[in-house]
């Protein structure tokens, strides 16, 4: 069944999504843990025993995560699109990097490495990253020391460094994957009529699109808005390099890209990030069934305050349940 079926909640707002999407680029803070981020340690006393991480280049065209905020622990939200992208690449290696150094043990991280061995957890050095890089320079001033949300916008810098070297497959830690990406076409998505987004992206190695967005991050680095650095980065290097139109997503000018439509990797916006955490067996029946929903998106930004009811009918449960059965199996009555 289709998701394009028309519902109320399908129609997308034009001018008033634009309004809501920049002010959110204005209030979005840096990423802090609180206590509604439940970590991997389901129902365990705390652990005291830590993995140590090692640093590892990832292989060619894998998939890749990023823990860019030093965080010793991940929570379960994090364990759940860690191991639905490594269920639907397998076996592809999917690659968590961490800027910490270790990991804290849990039954959960055992037991995933255990029964998915493409997943891989390594410390990222991000001195080596930058060395050398397009954003060397930028690096060496500590320009994101600037930036109203600096641990955001130096994940950015990351994100892009890290499809430049290694190419592959992006996935924000906020995602629940439900089918393979690997054989996609070079690829972003729609987050709306008016944006893409850079929440999900898959290309070569050293891909000339990379290097523009390594290059106007590099020249025009803005640390005051949120989603400088990323949706509206890549959403101004489509435009001037490909030819970019909206809300079509047509590329005319770049014949190796192919901007996929929102349904593919955002089938809600994040407007209405609620329906992810309402009980509706028919949206979760539509989200987890519709052949042109590769990723769900769940914008941890607004949901995290909002326990994922294991055994509910919420899409977000429904889509653990069967995606990441692991995490959710150690996670108790909520997520």
């Amino acid at each position: 069944m289709r998701i394009s079926r028309p519902r109320g909640w399908w129609l997308v707002l034009g001018a008033s999504g634009w309004a809501c999407f920049f002010l959110v680029w204005i209030v979005y803070p840096t990423h802090i843990l609180t206590e509604m981020d439940r970590y991997g340690d389901g129902e365990e006393e705390p652990a005291t025993a830590y993995r140590s991480l090692r640093e590892q280049e990832p292989p060619l065209n894998s998939v890749m995560l990023l823990e860019g905020y030093n965080n010793t622990r991940l929570t379960l939200r994090m364990y759940c699109a860690l191991e639905s992208a490594a269920r639907a690449h397998y076996p592809t290696p999917v690659v968590m990097f961490m800027t910490a150094k270790k990991l804290k043990e849990t039954r959960l991280l055992e037991s995933l490495t255990r029964e998915l061995s493409n997943i891989q957890i390594v410390h990222l050095d991000v001195n080596k990253l930058f060395e050398k890089s397009p954003l060397a320079e930028w690096f060496t001033q500590r320009r994101w020391e600037e930036s109203d949300w600096p641990l955001s916008h130096f994940n950015d810098a990351i994100r892009w460094l890290l499809l430049w070297y290694y190419g592959g497959v992006y996935l924000d830690l906020d995602v629940v994957v439900k089918r393979p990406l690997t054989e996609l076409p070079n690829c972003t998505g729609l987050e709306s009529s008016q944006w893409a987004s850079a929440g999900v992206l898959k290309f070569t190695p050293a891909h000339p699109l990379i290097r523009a967005c390594l290059d106007h991050f590099a020249a025009h680095f803005d640390g005051k808005v949120w989603g400088a650095n990323g949706p509206k980065l890549l959403t101004r290097v489509l435009t001037k390099r490909c030819g970019l139109e909206l809300p079509s997503g047509r590329v005319p000018l770049c014949s190796d890209i192919r901007v996929m439509s929102p349904r593919a990797f955002y089938p809600l916006p994040w407007w209405d990030w609620q329906l992810y955490m309402q009980d509706d067996a028919l949206l979760s029946d539509l989200l987890l069934q519709d052949p042109d929903v590769f990723v769900l998106h769940m914008w941890n930004l607004h949901s995290r305050r909002v326990p994922v009811r294991i055994h509910s009918e919420q899409p977000y449960a429904r889509a653990a349940r069967s995606l990441c059965p692991l995490t959710a199996a150690h996670s108790g009555p909520q997520m």
